[in-house]
């Protein structure tokens, strides 16, 4: 149990304080003293700075919900307690928060340390793998600030804010000064909603540290927020697929001869379960069994079971060079198109409905399994589209938000009669 007793500052706050005196002013005994979930060391009269014990970790599986004001310029750190079970992966989400979805006024730095080795490189289920440590709406208007300004506005002196288990809350920490270079940053252009960063949980190392950077105080934008959530590890799920091939068409047909002889290891962002869907990411084995993620598989296409309700058809999926899935869908034959599954808002009357879309569950986030004709990943002009996996019933008129990088299509007659974005 620790130790009460009363003691004085020389600042305002804990973390501004240089020393700790007793009610004579005399310098307290040099050990680690604790306010309001800060701790500190105390040395020869003089504090060091604020850190992080084991004990003070927050327990895994859950989310840390915070709000990024207009003024930015702030670290926010959670400290969290993963265990110590080995060959098992730690898939930490963040989530995007903005009143205008498909845009976020700043990009955000994300990362994590784990057993001294620090992670980057996300997998957005809007745009897929984005390796850089800041992703977010760099486009450069008035509303937002680009790439380049947030280079050269570097370095920034960010406010720390650590989440304290024993307040229950953000508490302002010490200042952190952070460089920033263009191959920090990356180019896309707007919100990429959720992002998985994965991290290999391959030592007894029992604690991750997950930050969030949001320099730039002098962006004009009306603030937003990135929610933290850190599962409790464990391992990826197996999946089971046929050898890598060139096209969809060679990888059914390995399926039907050989079956599928390759156990990888699946991690989810836009499945829940059953067959990977579009930015879900797949790794290698390894001679131990290895379910933490550590290697994707090569790109190409690869044939997998068939877990679409109503074919009989096998099925495909086509991987990147960093093991993320592009698309996903059906082989042909008896009776069964060949067709590729798309990720869509439900019908909207007009462009801008189809941007604003929400789901039932109030989320914007297109939740509806439909299905294309097309040879591309995605739906091109011209191509017919379904809303069942036999291609029997062509979508009705109107438009549609995919949930591939916010793009929109306008349905008419049964087919893509234009394509634009949000």
């Amino acid at each position: 149990m620790p130790n009460f007793g009363t003691y004085y500052i020389n600042a305002a706050t804990f973390n501004d304080a240089t020393t700790i005196t007793d009610a004579v002013g005399s310098p307290a005994a040099d050990g680690v003293y604790q306010f309001n979930g800060i701790h500190r060391t105390l040395t020869s009269g003089v504090l060091g700075s604020v850190f992080y014990c084991d004990t003070c970790c927050a327990g895994c599986s859950s989310t840390y919900m915070y709000p990024i004001s207009s003024t930015k310029n702030r670290y926010h750190e959670v400290c969290s307690n993963i265990g110590e079970p080995l060959d098992v992966a730690v898939v930490v989400k963040f989530k995007f928060t903005s009143n205008t979805p498909q845009y976020l006024g700043y990009p955000l730095g994300l990362r994590a340390l784990f057993d001294g080795q620090f992670y980057q490189g996300v997998v957005s289920n809007r745009f897929g793998y984005l390796p850089e440590m800041y992703a977010g709406h760099t486009t450069g208007s008035s509303l937002v600030v680009s790439a380049a300004d947030l280079e050269a506005n570097s370095p920034y002196l960010l406010d720390g804010w650590a989440w304290q288990p024993l307040s229950n809350a953000f508490v302002e920490t010490q200042d952190i000064p952070t460089f920033i270079t263009q191959s920090m940053v990356n180019s896309s252009n707007n919100n990429p909603d959720e992002c998985y960063l994965l991290i290999p949980k391959r030592t007894l190392a029992s604690t991750v540290d997950v930050q969030v950077f949001s320099p730039h105080r002098s962006i004009d934008s009306g603030g937003g927020g990135c929610d933290i959530t850190i599962p409790c590890p464990t391992a990826l799920p197996s999946y089971s697929t046929t050898d890598s091939e060139t096209t969809s068409a060679l990888a059914c047909s390995s399926a039907a001869s050989g079956g599928y002889p390759n156990k990888y290891f699946l991690m989810r962002v836009n499945s829940t379960s059953g067959s990977a869907r579009l930015y879900d990411r797949v790794f290698q084995d390894s001679a131990g069994g290895d379910a933490t993620g550590y290697t994707p598989i090569s790109a190409g296409y690869y044939g997998v079971l068939n877990q679409y309700a109503g074919t009989t058809a096998g099925a495909w999926i086509n991987v990147d060079a960093n093991g993320v899935v592009q698309a996903a869908g059906t082989c042909g034959g008896s009776g069964n198109p060949s067709l590729t599954e798309m990720i869509c808002s439900q019908v909207r009357t007009t462009d801008i409905q189809a941007c604003a879309y929400q789901n039932q569950s109030g989320t914007n986030l297109p939740d509806q399994q439909y299905w294309h004709d097309g040879s591309g990943d995605a739906p091109l002009v011209g191509n017919n589209v379904y809303s069942d996996v036999l291609g029997t019933t062509a979508l009705p008129d109107g438009w549609y938000q995919l949930l591939r990088g916010y793009k929109l299509i306008r349905v008419a007659s049964g087919q893509v009669a234009q394509e634009s974005n949000c």
